[in-house]
């Protein structure tokens, strides 16, 4: 497994010892210089760790005196976590482990529920106005033939029963469009565009993105980022297809129209099913094909070879997904927010590294 990055070291260490009681309501913690040389980070990586804590209102920070722990009240309210499946899409599950941390780190109670395509949505808004929660963090349903539909009947009952929204990892409706609630996510058309540019800058100049059928608004985004960096380099092309990674006679005629070096997948799950048909094909991976993935599920780097892939900062997306919803509690009449996380390049053996 990839080391985490330093700040997200520090920041474990901390919200840690600050949940056993280790460091009391009020009490200072060590100063970002002494963290610094304890971890062997830099003072602005110390500050990171600093913000995100501070982001959790787990810590106040005051200029010249330092941070000082601030537990949060015994119980604020409740929130509700409204998923699709919670368990069909593989970053909804450990993104909601961090929303229910970070709510709960701030007095706020999470209850969970998936979301239905073919129940009446007013029912399932309903049911949550009457679980008595004030808002609900809302991952859209990906998977059905006219979701774009389901997931705003769905949002526009909730908000008639008088609950705030948060979309938590994409849009209600199809790429380009942008609906009036707030959303937190990675910032999907970075993250393809840093993906790519690693298989440019690993000499990669016939790049493919392929995505299965039905695939969300956020891969439109990835797709769009990816062609923004092969448009910066001479020869470069990119090409994007549907279809099903694990069906051979498909992948075989992908391999032989695009000659690609190299594939953005979608996802991790995508990934996986081609790096299985490709290797079966008898390609190697990555000698004559390099693999990519997006969202370091917790076992891309178990596959064989493990994967290269953009990781989704789970921990700072609950904690900016929470931090979205109480502001929308406060202020419920200021403009819709996009808040996108820069997801983080992860390079693992599929693209060549060791």
């Amino acid at each position: 497994m990839a080391a985490l990055p330093k700040h997200a070291v520090i920041f474990q260490h901390l919200h840690r010892a600050i949940k056993r009681g280790e460091f009391k309501d009020g009490d200072r913690l060590p100063s970002e210089t002494a963290l610094a040389r304890r971890f062997g980070a830099s003072r602005p990586t110390v500050a990171q760790a600093l913000r995100e804590l501070q982001h959790m209102e787990l810590v106040e920070r005051h200029r010249g005196a330092g941070s000082f722990v601030r537990h949060a009240p015994a119980s604020a309210g409740t929130l509700g976590l409204l998923a699709d499946g919670l368990g069909a899409t593989e970053m909804i599950e450990p993104l909601s482990v961090e929303i229910v941390r970070a709510a709960q780190a701030s007095g706020w109670n999470v209850v969970m529920g998936a979301a239905v395509a073919d129940r009446s949505p007013d029912l399932i808004a309903r049911e949550w106005a009457d679980r008595g929660v004030s808002g609900v963090f809302f991952a859209p349903i990906e998977h059905h033939p006219v979701r774009a539909a389901v997931n705003r009947a769905l949002a526009d009952c909730l908000t008639k029963r008088g609950l705030a929204i948060v979309l938590i990892d994409r849009d209600l409706g199809e790429f380009p469009e942008r609906s009036i609630y707030d959303l937190v996510s990675i910032d999907d058309f970075f993250a393809g565009f840093d993906l790519a540019a690693h298989l440019l800058e690993r000499g990669c100049r016939r790049l493919v993105f392929t995505a299965r059928p039905s695939f969300p608004a956020s891969t439109d985004l990835r797709v769009a980022g990816a062609r923004a960096a092969v448009e910066r380099v001479a020869k470069a092309h990119l090409d994007f297809v549907v279809g099903d990674p694990a069906e051979i006679a498909w992948v075989r005629k992908l391999l032989k129209q695009t000659r690609a070096d190299a594939v953005l997948a979608s996802n991790d799950a995508t990934a996986a099913k081609l790096l299985q048909t490709v290797q079966s094909l008898g390609w190697s991976v990555p000698r004559n094909l390099m693999v990519t993935g997006f969202d370091d599920i917790r076992y891309a780097s178990l596959f064989s070879p493990p994967l290269t892939t953009m990781r989704q900062p789970c921990a700072t997306l609950g904690a900016a997904a929470v931090e979205t919803m109480l502001g929308r509690l406060r202020q419920p009449r200021i403009p819709a927010r996009r808040v996108l996380v820069r997801a983080e390049l992860v390079v693992r053996s599929s693209t060549g590294a060791h």
